[in-house]
C-alpha cells in the first residue's frame, strides 16, 4: 500500500461530515458578506493589482528588509532573526526567561513553527486570547481559517466545550460564548507579564509593526512587560501607507467586512516627551519589545526557487479556502497547521520536504485553478502543486512509496489509455479521409461511448463529413499527476489525423484540447484544433420552434474555462434559442471543479464523488432540470454527484441539441460564409 492509499483510508476515517458543513457554511456566510459590502470597497480590481505589485517587489528584496531591520533597531526592538522553527522556539523561549505563563494571540507563524507544544514541553503554561484559537486549544484541534480558525465548528459545538471545560452549562448562543471565553482568559491576562503576537506587516520606512484584529485581545496581549513578536521575513513592506493597504484587502477578502476593528501599529516602546519635550521611554508596558524574524526556508525559496517565489506573496486573506474544492472536501487535513489548502502543501513541500508534503496533501489538489483565479495577488497554487509533483516522483525515496502513481503510469504505457483493459467502444465506419477529424479521447471511447455516440449521431444528422482515428491516449493525465507526457503519443495521432486528410480537429475534451494546443504551439502542425461547439457554432445557424420549458444551467470544465478561457460557447447559444437559463452560484471565472481533476478520480474516488455532488447541489440550489457541460470527464463525474433520487439531468450541449433536433423542436442550418 502507498502513500496515496494510506492516506485516503486514514482520511476517510477521521472526516467529520458535520464539521465540513459547519465550515462550508461559515464560508459561504463570508462569501456573502463580501458581495454584500464589494460597493463599498472602493477600486476593489485596482487595490487587488497595486497590493500584487507591492509584494511582488517587496518580497525578497533584501535591501528593503535590511532597512526595516535598521528602521526597527532605531525604534528600540530588539531584532533577532532565526534560521528555522528549532531557533526560533529555542530563541522565544530564551526572551521568555523564568517566567511560567506567557499569553498569546493569533499567529500562523507560530502554528507553522509549532511554538506551543515547545513551550509546554519545557514547563510554560502559553494561553491563547483570540476565541477561535482559545477553543482549538481546548480541543487539541486545528484551525479551519487563517483569520476564523474555527469554521468547522458550529455554536453548538463551542457551547459543549466550554461547558466541559468550565463545569458549568454555556448556552449555544455567541454572545454568552464570548463572555465565557472572556472570563476564563481574564485571569490570565491579570497574571501574566509576557505576551506574544503575530504580525500582519512590518513597515520598513517607519520601522513599524502592523497587527490587525476585532476582538480587542491583541492590545492587552502587546501590552504586557513583555510583548514577543513573531513574524516571516516576507512581512516586509515598504510603508505604513503599504501596508494599510493590503490591510484593507486582507480583511476584506478574510472577513467581507470594509476595515477591522483595530489596527495596532507598534513603531516602539510608550514613550512621553511631556516633561521639558526630553524624550523619555517606558511610561507603559511594555517594557521590553523584541521581534523575531523567521526565515524557515523563504530565503532559498526566494533566492534559488524563484518559480515558486510568488507562494510568499500570500496576504493571509484565506480565500483561497472558501471554494477550494478539496478544501470544502477534507477540510484542515488539506494543508497543515498554520499552511492550509494547496498553498500550504506547496509550502510544507519546499520547507519540510516532499514526503511530508506528500502526507499534508501534494495528489488531493484537483488543479483546477480556482484558487490563482480568486488569490488577490495571482498565486496558482496547483500550478505549483503539480511540478512539486513531478519533484516527488523525482525523488527516489518518495517515489518507491507512490505504488498509485505508478501504477497508473504503467496502465497508460501497457495499454494506452488509464483504463486499462477497458473495452474500447465500436462506432460507425465513417469515410477514410475527410477535412474534419473527430477525436473523442480515453473517456468518450470507454466509460462515456454512449454520450460519444449522441456527438457523432449529431454531426451525421447534420450533414457534416468527417472521420475518426484510432486514436492512442494523449497523455494529458500524467501531465496532471506529475509525470513526463510522451510526446510522440501526439506525434502518432497528428500523423494519423492528417493520413486521414484532416485539416481541422474537433475535441469532445478540454483537457485533450489544450494538450494538442501545447504540442502545436512547439511543433507547428499545420492543423486546426477547436472545441466540437466551436465548429457548430461557425458553421450553423440554430432556432427553436418552441421555448424549452425545462431550466438550463451550465457547468464550465476547468481546462476549458480557466484553462483555454472559453466562458460563453454554450451558453450564446442557449441564449439565441429563448431557452430557459440560469446560472449556479459559481460560475465562468470561479466555476467550481467537478472532482475529476487532477488524478483525484483515480486516487480518491470517494472525495472525487463528493466535490461533485456539491457542484450538482448547486444546479439542484437553482432548480436546474438539466446541468450541461462540454468536457465528457466532468459530465461523467458529475453524474455520480446526482443522487439517486435526483432528478438533474447531466447532459453535454451536442447531446442536448440532437435530443431537441430529434423531438422537432430545433432546427440548423448552414451559415452563409
Amino acid at each position: 500500500m502507498g502513500l496515496i492509499q494510506k492516506q485516503y483510508d486514514t482520511l476517510r476515517k477521521k472526516l467529520k461530515k458535520s464539521e465540513l458543513e459547519n465550515q462550508r457554511r461559515a464560508f459561504k456566510e463570508t462569501r456573502n458578506r463580501q458581495k454584500q459590502n464589494l460597493s463599498l470597497f472602493e477600486d476593489f480590481e485596482g487595490v487587488k493589482e497595486e497590493v500584487k505589485r507591492i509584494r511582488s517587489e517587496s518580497v525578497g528584496n533584501w535591501d528593503l528588509f535590511q532597512k526595516a531591520v535598521s528602521s526597527l533597531e532605531k525604534n528600540q526592538f530588539k531584532v533577532i532573526q532565526a534560521k528555522d522553527s528549532k531557533e526560533a522556539c529555542e530563541i522565544l523561549l530564551k526572551e521568555i526567561g523564568q517566567e511560567k505563563l506567557v499569553v498569546k494571540s493569533k499567529s500562523n507563524i507560530s502554528k507553522e513553527i509549532g511554538l506551543t507544544p515547545f513551550l509546554n514541553q519545557h514547563g510554560i503554561e502559553i494561553v491563547e486570547t483570540d476565541i477561535g484559537d482559545r477553543i482549538n486549544q481546548l480541543t487539541g484541534g486545528r484551525s479551519s481559517h487563517y483569520t476564523g480558525p474555527i469554521t468547522h465548528l458550529s455554536r453548538y459545538d463551542v457551547a459543549e466545550i466550554l461547558s466541559k471545560h468550565l463545569n458549568k452549562k454555556i448556552p449555544p448562543i455567541p454572545e454568552e460564548e464570548m463572555q465565557a471565553v472572556k472570563e476564563d482568559i481574564e485571569s490570565y491576562f491579570q497574571r501574566a507579564k509576557v505576551g506574544i503576537t503575530g504580525a500582519n506587516a512590518i513597515a520598513a520606512k517607519e520601522g513599524a509593526v502592523l497587527i490587525l484584529h476585532n476582538e480587542g485581545n491583541i492590545t492587552r496581549v502587546r501590552t504586557r512587560s513583555k510583548h514577543l513578536i513573531l513574524a516571516s521575513i516576507d512581512k516586509v513592506y515598504p510603508n505604513i501607507q503599504d501596508a494599510l493597504l493590503m490591510a484593507r484587502l486582507e480583511t476584506y477578502l478574510a472577513t467581507g467586512t470594509i476595515f477591522p476593528c483595530f489596527v495596532d501599529i507598534v513603531a516602539g516602546r510608550s514613550r512621553s516627551s511631556d516633561v521639558e519635550k526630553i524624550t523619555f521611554y517606558g511610561m507603559h508596558e511594555p517594557n521590553e519589545l523584541v521581534i523575531v524574524l523567521l526565515d524557515n526556508g523563504r530565503r532559498e525559496i526566494l533566492d534559488e526557487r524563484k518559480d515558486a517565489s510568488d507562494l510568499l506573496y500570500c496576504i493571509g486573506c484565506g480565500n483561497c479556502l472558501l471554494d477550494c474544492p478539496t478544501y470544502n472536501t477534507v477540510g484542515s487535513s488539506f494543508g497543515t497547521d498554520g499552511m492550509l489548502g494547496g498553498r500550504g502543501v506547496a509550502l510544507s513541500c519546499l520547507q519540510r520536504g516532499i514526503k511530508a508534503g506528500v502526507e499534508d496533501g501534494l495528489f488531493l489538489c484537483t488543479t483546477c485553478g480556482l484558487c490563482g483565479e480568486v488569490c488577490p495577488v495571482g498565486i496558482d497554487a496547483g500550478k505549483r502543486l503539480k511540478d512539486l509533483r513531478r519533484l516527488s516522483l523525482r525523488n527516489s525515496q518518495v517515489s518507491s512509496e507512490l505504488d498509485e502513481v505508478t501504477q497508473l503510469q504503467s496502465t497508460i504505457d501497457q495499454f494506452g489509455t488509464p483504463y486499462g483493459q477497458m473495452e474500447r467502444a465500436s462506432f460507425p465506419r465513417l469515410k477514410k479521409k475527410a477535412d474534419v477529424v473527430l477525436y473523442i479521447g480515453c473517456v468518450g471511447l470507454t466509460t462515456e461511448a454512449e454520450t460519444t455516440m449522441k456527438g457523432i449521431e449529431l454531426l451525421q444528422r447534420m450533414g457534416i463529413e468527417f472521420t475518426l482515428i484510432d486514436e492512442v491516449c494523449c497523455e494529458a493525465v500524467k501531465d496532471e499527476i506529475g509525470l513526463n507526457a510522451n510526446p510522440d503519443r501526439i506525434k502518432q495521432n497528428v500523423k494519423k489525423i492528417k493520413e486521414a486528410g484532416g485539416r481541422e480537429v474537433l475535441f469532445v475534451c478540454p483537457t485533450c484540447l489544450r494538450t494538442f494546443l501545447k504540442y502545436d504551439k512547439e511543433h507547428h502542425t499545420g492543423l486546426i484544433f477547436k472545441t466540437f461547439l466551436s465548429y457548430l457554432d461557425e458553421n450553423f445557424s440554430f432556432t427553436s420552434s418552441e421555448t424549452d420549458p425545462e431550466t438550463i444551467t451550465y457547468h464550465d470544465p476547468c481546462h476549458l474555462g480557466r484553462g483555454l478561457g472559453s466562458y460563453d460557447g454554450a451558453r450564446g447559444l442557449l441564449k439565441s434559442l429563448g431557452s430557459k437559463f440560469v446560472e449556479m452560484e459559481h460560475h465562468h471565472q470561479e466555476s467550481l471543479c467537478c472532482g475529476a481533476g487532477g488524478g483525484v478520480r483515480a486516487f480518491y474516488p470517494k472525495f472525487s464523488r463528493d466535490i461533485a455532488r456539491r457542484r450538482v447541489k448547486e444546479a439542484e440550489e437553482v432548480k436546474a432540470d438539466i446541468l450541461l457541460t462540454d468536457c465528457l470527464s466532468c459530465k461523467h463525474n458529475l453524474k455520480q454527484g446526482v443522487p439517486f433520487e435526483g432528478k438533474t439531468r447531466v447532459m453535454t450541449t451536442p447531446q442536448y441539441l440532437l435530443e431537441k433536433i430529434e423531438e422537432g423542436k430545433l432546427k440548423f442550418s448552414l451559415k452563409n460564409k
